[in-house]
Protein backbone atom coordinates (compact mmCIF):
# COMPACT_ATOMS: atom_id res chain seq x y z
CA UNK A 1 0.00 0.00 0.00
CA UNK A 2 1.53 3.64 -0.75
CA UNK A 3 0.72 6.58 0.41
CA UNK A 4 -2.24 7.75 -1.34
CA UNK A 5 -3.71 4.79 -0.96
CA UNK A 6 -2.94 4.41 2.73
CA UNK A 7 -4.32 8.23 3.18
CA UNK A 8 -7.77 7.56 1.42
CA UNK A 9 -7.98 4.19 3.21
CA UNK A 10 -7.91 6.06 6.65
CA UNK A 11 -10.17 8.86 6.12
CA UNK A 12 -12.27 6.52 4.27
CA UNK A 13 -12.40 4.00 7.65
CA UNK A 14 -12.47 7.34 9.48
CA UNK A 15 -13.71 6.09 12.89
CA UNK A 16 -13.60 2.36 12.23
CA UNK A 17 -11.53 0.84 15.17
CA UNK A 18 -12.50 -2.84 14.26
CA UNK A 19 -10.53 -4.71 11.61
CA UNK A 20 -6.68 -4.79 10.93
CA UNK A 21 -4.09 -2.10 9.41
CA UNK A 22 -0.74 -3.49 7.67
CA UNK A 23 2.31 -1.45 8.67
CA UNK A 24 2.55 0.28 5.23
CA UNK A 25 -0.72 1.49 6.13
CA UNK A 26 -0.10 2.36 9.44
CA UNK A 27 3.48 4.26 8.48
CA UNK A 28 2.23 5.63 5.58
CA UNK A 29 -0.65 7.60 7.49
CA UNK A 30 1.72 8.36 10.35
CA UNK A 31 3.58 10.28 8.04
CA UNK A 32 0.90 11.97 6.53
CA UNK A 33 -0.30 13.32 9.73
CA UNK A 34 3.23 14.32 11.03
CA UNK A 35 3.49 16.54 7.77
CA UNK A 36 0.04 18.14 8.31
CA UNK A 37 0.93 18.30 12.34
CA UNK A 38 4.00 20.65 10.81
CA UNK A 39 1.88 22.79 8.99
CA UNK A 40 -0.85 22.69 11.91
CA UNK A 41 1.81 24.20 14.22
CA UNK A 42 3.46 26.40 11.39
CA UNK A 43 -0.55 28.01 10.73
CA UNK A 44 -1.54 28.06 14.61
CA UNK A 45 1.90 29.84 15.71
CA UNK A 46 1.47 32.56 13.18
CA UNK A 47 -2.31 33.13 14.78
CA UNK A 48 -0.69 32.81 18.29
CA UNK A 49 1.62 35.56 17.80
CA UNK A 50 -0.93 37.98 15.69
CA UNK A 51 -3.08 37.89 18.86
CA UNK A 52 -0.26 39.25 20.78
CA UNK A 53 0.87 41.64 18.57
CA UNK A 54 -0.99 44.71 19.08
CA UNK A 55 -0.03 44.28 22.93
CA UNK A 56 0.88 48.24 24.10
CA UNK A 57 3.51 46.57 26.73
CA UNK A 58 5.10 42.96 26.30
CA UNK A 59 4.99 43.03 29.87
CA UNK A 60 1.68 43.54 30.01
CA UNK A 61 -0.88 40.66 31.07
CA UNK A 62 -4.11 39.39 29.38
CA UNK A 63 -5.35 38.28 32.27
CA UNK A 64 -5.39 41.34 34.17
CA UNK A 65 -5.66 43.35 30.60
CA UNK A 66 -7.82 41.45 28.15
CA UNK A 67 -7.38 44.19 25.75
CA UNK A 68 -3.99 43.79 25.15
CA UNK A 69 -5.40 40.06 22.85
CA UNK A 70 -6.52 40.29 19.76
CA UNK A 71 -9.07 37.67 20.50
CA UNK A 72 -10.11 36.51 16.62
CA UNK A 73 -6.52 35.03 15.73
CA UNK A 74 -6.08 33.61 19.55
CA UNK A 75 -9.66 31.91 18.79
CA UNK A 76 -8.53 31.22 14.98
CA UNK A 77 -4.95 29.24 17.02
CA UNK A 78 -7.68 26.87 19.08
CA UNK A 79 -9.76 26.65 16.30
CA UNK A 80 -6.94 25.14 13.85
CA UNK A 81 -5.81 22.87 16.40
CA UNK A 82 -9.31 21.18 16.98
CA UNK A 83 -9.51 20.99 13.42
CA UNK A 84 -6.87 19.09 13.25
CA UNK A 85 -7.84 16.62 16.13
CA UNK A 86 -11.05 16.13 14.21
CA UNK A 87 -9.74 15.57 11.08
CA UNK A 88 -6.19 13.83 11.40
CA UNK A 89 -6.62 12.89 15.32
CA UNK A 90 -9.57 10.55 14.80
CA UNK A 91 -8.45 8.68 11.99
CA UNK A 92 -4.68 8.29 13.56
CA UNK A 93 -6.51 6.75 16.54
CA UNK A 94 -8.52 4.50 14.39
CA UNK A 95 -5.78 3.32 12.38
CA UNK A 96 -3.29 3.10 15.64
CA UNK A 97 -6.10 0.75 17.06
CA UNK A 98 -6.59 -1.34 13.52
CA UNK A 99 -2.65 -2.00 14.05
CA UNK A 100 -2.60 -3.23 17.48
CA UNK A 101 -5.35 -5.86 16.44
CA UNK A 102 -3.24 -6.72 13.01
CA UNK A 103 -0.57 -7.89 16.15
CA UNK A 104 -3.19 -9.63 18.24
CA UNK A 105 -3.58 -6.67 21.18
CA UNK A 106 -6.69 -5.14 21.82
CA UNK A 107 -7.55 -1.54 21.70
CA UNK A 108 -7.86 -1.05 24.97
CA UNK A 109 -3.79 -0.65 24.66
CA UNK A 110 -4.29 2.99 22.63
CA UNK A 111 -4.90 3.71 26.99
CA UNK A 112 -0.94 4.18 27.27
CA UNK A 113 -1.15 7.39 25.05
CA UNK A 114 -3.02 8.68 28.27
CA UNK A 115 0.32 7.99 29.96
CA UNK A 116 2.61 9.15 27.64
CA UNK A 117 3.84 5.88 26.78
CA UNK A 118 3.15 6.81 23.05
CA UNK A 119 6.96 5.33 21.88
CA UNK A 120 5.53 1.72 23.19
CA UNK A 121 2.60 1.96 20.63
CA UNK A 122 5.24 2.70 17.56
CA UNK A 123 7.48 -0.07 18.96
CA UNK A 124 4.21 -2.73 18.54
CA UNK A 125 3.51 -1.24 15.40
CA UNK A 126 6.73 -2.07 14.00
CA UNK A 127 6.26 -5.89 14.66
CA UNK A 128 4.73 -8.09 12.30
CA UNK A 129 0.89 -8.79 12.05
CA UNK A 130 0.05 -12.50 12.28
CA UNK A 131 -0.74 -14.57 9.29
CA UNK A 132 -4.02 -15.17 8.40
CA UNK A 133 -7.13 -14.10 9.98
CA UNK A 134 -7.17 -13.61 13.95
CA UNK A 135 -10.19 -12.74 16.17
CA UNK A 136 -9.94 -9.11 14.86
CA UNK A 137 -10.52 -9.97 11.10
CA UNK A 138 -8.69 -10.95 8.14
CA UNK A 139 -5.09 -10.78 7.28
CA UNK A 140 -4.65 -6.98 5.53
CA UNK A 141 -2.01 -8.17 3.67
CA UNK A 142 -4.12 -10.68 1.63
CA UNK A 143 -6.19 -9.06 -1.31
CA UNK A 144 -8.81 -10.62 -2.99
CA UNK A 145 -7.15 -14.01 -1.95
CA UNK A 146 -3.91 -13.22 -3.45
CA UNK A 147 -1.37 -13.23 -0.47
CA UNK A 148 1.19 -10.15 -0.56
CA UNK A 149 4.70 -10.82 -0.99
CA UNK A 150 6.47 -11.23 2.21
Amino acid sequence: MGFGESVATCFRRYATFRGRASRSEFWWFQLFGSLAWVVTVVVASALWLAAFEGAARPTEDPAINPDSVSWGPLTGAVGVLLLYTLVIGVPLLAVTSRRLHDVGMGAWWLGLLALGLGIVLLALAVVEGQRGANRFGPDPRIVRGVPAPA
